[in-house]
């Protein structure tokens, strides 16, 4: 017998608005399983708590699932934590003694704490469209024997084709300046030890489906799409056939994508631009070791530059600087080196959000000389779930080293991303 559930979007982040395609992809494959499903966005509510409580009161649910698509806004500059904004809205819930499913990608980067935190439930940890029903299952079946349950292990569901953009209102995000997005895959097998989603279980969706739901979209009228994956080119070879799939179809969209450095080679650029690819941003580091970890280098980014401007791709680099011990001239050669060789734009971080459970978590728990240069004070028995920063570069050495060069933007001084610049 299905189940009545409601999903609800909290994210009321605007700058820009995010269409939640996390939980469209969820209502697919609850309905899969004969699920009731009903998504309630609260990004331009202006009463989330009174319109949680209302619908509440309106229909009788069995569950209530809630995204957290990011703990804090993840900059330095102008941060915002999103966490407290939440429990007003998990109070509501339980006061209709409803279970509280909590899931998302901010979510699986500290679960055990934001449960506690919000005083939830039960936790999705990575991707949700396989391990939900399941989870559902024993929870019709009383069954359950723990709160958090874990999506990498099982991945995605393959043979899910979604049809979405009817269950939320995309006019509304796209007059605010927001994206519709896809995903080809979950998972990344990068390494940056500061990374909620470094070396996760990677998993693919099949091209074919990602095509038809592109297809769907596109017949509603929507033709500007961005990449949700973490990176792009997490497979050269499905990256290149989805690539040729896509320009096969002939939707008549544009897109955008996030990518890495490796893997790729000048094929990738070529079916890029003919599939009609016309930003990528691509997330580097400065630091040697990180590049070395992620087999990378120097030559790379060149070529990448090389390729880019040959197959006329903006080319946006998300620039990360002063990991803990690197040096002022690993810094600096960077810094000249896109001075030199100029991309379209380049934004930089040199203020890293710590997150438990990676390895600068780890790095800085074991050197006190790193806990006194975070943004507050350290203690022992820190989770860091509320936001906290490492930096041992001030914005006045940056700004030195960039001498007034305006192909550099500080991360998060300014809001926005790279493809409202188009």
């Amino acid at each position: 017998m299905g189940l009545k559930i409601l999903l609800v979007n909290p994210n009321k982040f605007q700058n820009p608005p995010v269409i939640p395609i996390g939980l469209e992809y969820l209502v697919t494959a609850l309905e899969k399983h004969n699920h009731f499903v009903q998504i309630l966005d609260l990004c331009f509510s202006n009463t989330p708590e009174k319109d949680l409580d209302k619908i509440l009161r309106k229909k009788s649910f069995d569950l209530v699932g809630i995204t957290i698509r990011n703990i804090d806004s993840a900059i330095y500059f102008n941060n915002q934590f999103f966490l407290t904004d939440l429990k007003p809205l998990v109070k509501c819930v339980k006061a209709q003694n409803i279970p509280i499913v909590l899931g998302g990608s901010g979510f699986s980067a500290m679960p055990s704490e934001i449960l506690c935190y919000l005083n939830a439930d039960y936790g999705i940890v990575g991707p949700g469209e396989t391990i939900f029903p399941k989870f559902l299952e024993l929870w019709q079946s009383n069954n359950i024997t723990q709160k958090l349950f874990d999506g990498w292990v099982i991945g995605v569901d393959k043979e899910l084709v979604n049809l979405r953009g009817e269950k939320v209102d995309y006019p509304r995000y796209l007059k605010e300046e927001g994206i519709v997005g896809f995903q080809t895959h979950v998972g990344c097998n990068n390494l940056c030890p500061y990374c909620i989603e470094a070396n996760t279980q990677v998993n693919y969706k099949k091209i074919s489906y990602i095509i038809d739901e592109l297809a769907y979209l596109v017949n509603q009228g929507y033709k500007h799409f961005h990449t949700c994956d973490t990176e792009f080119n997490t497979n050269l070879t499905f990256s290149i056939d989805f690539c040729l799939a896509l320009i096969k179809r002939n939707l008549g969209l544009k897109w955008a994508l996030y990518m890495k450095p490796t893997p790729y080679n000048e094929n990738l650029f070529k079916y890029l631009h003919e599939s009609k690819a016309y930003l990528i941003t691509l997330s580097v580091d400065s630091d040697e070791r990180i590049q070395g970890s992620n087999k990378y280098d120097y030559d790379d980014l060149t070529q990448i530059v090389n390729y880019c401007q040959k197959y006329d791709i903006k080319l946006a680099i998300d620039l990360l600087i002063g990991y803990p011990n690197e040096p002022l001239k690993s810094v600096k050669k960077m810094i000249d080196f896109l001075k030199n060789n100029r991309p379209f734009t380049v934004g930089i971080s040199f203020n890293y959000r710590v997150y438990n459970h990676t390895p600068l978590a780890s790095l800085i728990k074991d050197d006190p000389s790193l806990q006194k240069k975070l943004s507050k004070p350290y203690t022992d028995d820190e989770n860091f779930l509320e936001p906290i920063f490492y930096s041992h570069l001030s914005q006045e050495m940056v700004e030195e080293l960039i001498d007034q060069d305006d192909l550099f933007k500080l991360a998060g001084i300014i809001p926005g991303v790279n493809y409202q610049q188009f």
